[in-house]
């Protein structure tokens, strides 16, 4: 007996104990892999959820419905500027008038650059832009008082707005007078006045 147990106690000592130390070690190393496959797939899931979720989706839709407002407004906007005197009619409208108003002559017709307008707000460093412009033009000429009186009464009176933004009277030599009249008119085009 003593014998087997001494091969008992040898193959314990050399085969079995080892083994059984590789075994726990194998242990621990999959329980460590295990856990780090776990926080893997955390990170798996984080990263899935991070990608569905868009971090811009809100001001997309904020700007969807801005650019929505703009285009409802600019409709308005183009509605309502239908009434006023087209910026390339306005020239020649203003020449025939005073044409048929004996006693005026015209000295001087000069187109002033068109101007944006805006609603005096800022976005980024920028003025907000509506898209309307102005467009000016003076137009000089000499004549009497009365002329001039039924010259102005006349623009009054055309069917498409005009609006008059300056009118300086010189008196030249009685009855005679030198005028400018700055008129403008609003349009959605920034080009320049015709005629």
């Amino acid at each position: 007996m003593s014998v087997c147990w001494w091969w008992g106690f040898l193959w314990d000592l050399a085969v079995l104990q080892p083994l059984g130390q590789q075994k726990k070690l194998v242990k621990t190393k999959v329980t460590q892999a295990n856990a780090n496959l776990v926080e893997l797939e955390a990170r798996e899931q984080a990263v899935t959820a991070r990608r569905e979720v868009d971090p811009d989706r809100e001001n997309r839709q904020r700007l969807a419905i801005l650019e929505e407002e703009l285009t409802k407004s600019r409709m308005q906007l183009a509605e309502k500027i239908v009434s006023l005197i087209s910026p390339q009619e306005m020239p020649e409208l203003l020449k025939e008038l005073l044409r048929r108003q004996k006693g005026l002559q015209l000295t001087r017709l000069e187109n002033l650059p068109p101007e944006e307008l805006n609603l005096g707000e800022k976005v980024s460093e920028k003025k907000l832009s509506t898209g309307l412009y102005r467009h000016r033009l003076q137009i000089e000429f000499a004549g009497d008082y009365l002329s001039t009186l039924r010259y102005l009464r006349e623009l009054e009176k055309l069917p498409g707005n005009l609006v008059w933004q300056q009118l300086e009277i010189e008196t030249l030599e009685y009855p005679k007078a030198k005028v400018t009249l700055e008129v403008f008119t609003l349009s959605l085009d920034p080009g320049w006045i015709g005629g």
